[in-house]
C-alpha cells in the first residue's frame, strides 16, 4: 500500500477512534451530573473517555511490539494539546452569541481575558502537575530508566488518586439525568470503534514511519500526536462556541492526566525500553514546563477577581510549542544539522581518509568502538541467536524496515543458525546503507546513531 494511502489510513483511524470517545463520553457525563460533580472535577472521570484513542493506541502498540509509537503518542500529545486547546478556546470566544455570554463575558473581551473556572489550578493542574513528576521520577534516574510494570501499576494508582481527589473536591448537589437506551447502544459501539480506530492508527504509523525512514518514537511524537489532537481541538471550539468556556479548557488537563497514568499501563507493562534517552527527557520537561505554566497563568492571569488566561498568556502558549518543535527537530534530532551532535563526531572520528562518507572498514571500527554487537548480544557468548537478533531489531532499529523473519538468513551469511562479529557487521552495513551504494554516507551513520545507539542510554 502507498503512502498516500496509509495516510489516509491514519486519518479514517484517528477519526473512528475518536468517534468512540465521543461516545463514549456520553454516559459519562450524565454520571457527573447524577452523581453531583462540579466541570472541573468531572474533567477527571470524562477525561476517561477522552483519553480513551490514546489507552487504544497505546494497548495495540504496546501488543503489537511497536510500543515507541505509543510512546511517542502519549508524551507528544502531553505538550501540544494545553496549548493548541487554550489557543482554540480563546478565539472560539471572541465572538460569542449573545444567549451563549456568561456573566461579564463583553467585559472579559475588552480585558482580552479568557475566563476559567480557578478551581481548575487545585482541583486538576497540581494533581496533573504531581502525576508529571512521578513519572519523571520512576523513568529518569539511571537506576530505574525505562518504563517497567511496577511503574504502570504505581502511575494506575495515581490515577485513581487523581480521580478520588477531584471527585472529593468538587462535590456539589445531583441533577436529575434522563438514560437513553440508545446512548448506551452507541456508547458501546464506541468501545468497538475505539479498538479498530486504535488498531490501524498504530498500523498506519508504522508503515508511514518506515516509508518515512524515521524511529517509531518520532512518528508517535509527529504523525499520531497531532493527528490525535485535530478532534479534541474542534471538539474545544464548539464546546467554547456553546459558552461552557471553562469546560472547554480545563477537560484537556483530567484527559492528559489519564493518558499519562492509564495509558502509561500497557507500555510499562511490556518493559518498553526508552532507546533515545535525551529525546525522552527533553520532551517530558516541555510536558512540564506546559503544566506548570497552565497553572500559573490561570492563577495569575487575572483582572481582579477573575482567574484566566490573559491574551500575551495565550501568544507564550503558542510560544512554547513552536520553541517544542524546533529543539526536538534541530536540536535533538538535529534533522538539517549533519555536522553536530554525538552520532556526527563519531563519524568525524571514524572518517580516516577525511573524504564524505565511510568505507566498510571505517563503518566496522565504528560499531565495535559503539558497541553495537554487546548491546544485542544477550547472554555474552560470542554469537548473537535468532532471538537476541529479533529483539536487537525491535529495540535499537525501530526506523528501520526489517521483515524478520525473511531477513535473520540474509545476516546469517554462513547458515549455522547464529550471527558472527562479522557477520553481524556486515548485515548492519548493509540496512544502514539506504542507498545502496557500498558506503555510509554522514547522515545515514547520525540515523543510525540516534536510533540505534544503546551506549546513548548509558550515558
Amino acid at each position: 500500500m502507498s503512502t498516500w494511502l496509509w495516510a489516509l489510513v491514519l486519518l479514517a483511524a484517528v477519526w473512528l477512534a475518536h468517534w468512540g470517545a465521543e461516545h463514549l463520553a456520553t454516559p459519562l457525563k450524565k454520571l457527573r451530573k447524577q452523581w453531583g460533580f462540579s466541570v472541573a472535577a468531572g474533567g477527571a472521570l470524562i477525561g476517561l473517555a477522552a483519553a480513551s484513542p490514546e489507552i487504544g493506541i497505546n494497548i495495540t502498540s504496546a501488543m503489537t511490539g511497536v510500543g515507541d509509537i505509543g510512546l511517542g503518542t502519549m508524551f507528544g500529545s502531553n505538550v501540544i494539546a494545553i496549548p493548541l486547546m487554550v489557543i482554540t478556546a480563546y478565539i472560539a470566544t471572541r465572538h460569542l452569541k449573545k444567549d451563549k455570554e456568561g456573566k461579564n463575558h463583553q467585559k472579559h473581551k475588552k480585558e482580552h481575558l479568557l475566563k476559567v473556572d480557578p478551581t481548575a489550578v487545585t482541583v486538576q493542574a497540581l494533581p496533573y502537575l504531581v502525576i508529571v513528576a512521578v513519572v519523571a521520577i520512576l523513568t529518569v534516574p539511571a537506576a530505574w530508566r525505562g518504563l517497567q510494570p511496577i511503574d504502570g501499576w504505581i502511575m494506575l494508582g495515581m490515577y485513581v488518586a487523581f480521580l478520588t481527589q477531584a471527585l472529593l473536591r468538587g462535590k456539589k448537589e445531583s441533577e436529575k439525568v434522563e438514560w437513553k437506551k440508545k446512548e448506551i447502544w452507541l456508547a458501546v459501539a464506541g468501545v468497538v470503534a475505539l479498538a479498530i480506530g486504535a488498531f490501524f492508527t498504530v498500523r498506519a504509523t508504522e508503515n508511514l514511519v518506515a516509508a518515512f525512514g524515521i524511529s517509531k518514537v518520532v512518528g508517535g511524537l509527529f504523525i499520531t500526536a497531532p493527528l490525535a489532537a485535530l478532534p479534541e481541538i474542534f471538539a474545544t471550539w464548539s464546546v467554547a462556541k456553546s459558552g461552557q468556556i471553562s469546560s472547554a479548557v480545563t477537560s484537556v488537563i483530567g484527559d492528559h492526566a489519564v493518558t499519562l497514568t492509564v495509558a502509561f499501563f500497557p507500555l510499562a507493562l511490556v518493559g518498553l525500553q526508552v532507546k533515545n534517552f535525551p529525546l525522552f527527557v527533553t520532551v517530558l520537561c516541555f510536558v512540564g514546563l506546559v503544566a506548570i505554566l497552565y497553572a500559573a497563568f490561570i492563577h495569575w492571569g487575572s483582572s481582579g477577581d477573575e482567574h484566566g488566561f490573559k491574551l500575551w498568556q495565550v501568544f507564550t502558549l503558542g510560544a512554547v510549542l513552536i520553541v517544542y518543535v524546533g529543539v526536538i527537530l534541530f536540536g535533538v534530532l538535529q534533522i538539517f544539522s549533519g555536522k553536530t551532535g554525538a552520532g556526527a563526531n563519531h563519524f568525524k572520528i571514524f572518517n580516516q581518509d577525511g573524504n564524505d562518507y565511510l568505507e566498510d572498514q571505517e563503518f566496522f571500527m565504528a560499531v565495535d568502538k559503539i558497541g553495537y554487537f554487546k548491546d544485542w548480544n544477550q547472554d555474552r557468548d560470542q554469537y548473537i541467536n535468532e532471538n537476541e537478533w529479533k529483539a536487537g531489531i525491535s529495540e535499537y532499529l525501530g526506523g528501520y524496515e526489517v521483515r524478520q523473519v525473511e531477513e535473520f538468513g540474509e545476516w546469517d551469511l554462513n547458515g549455522d543458525s547464529k550471527i558472527s562479529v562479522e557477520e553481524f557487521r556486515e548485515g548492519l552495513f548493509e540496512l544502514t546503507d539506504r542507498d545502496q551504494n557500498r558506503q555510509i554516507s554522514e547522515t545515514e551513520f547520525v540515523d543510525l546513531y540516534l536510533e540505534g545507539s544503546g551506549s546513548q542510554r548509558k550515558k
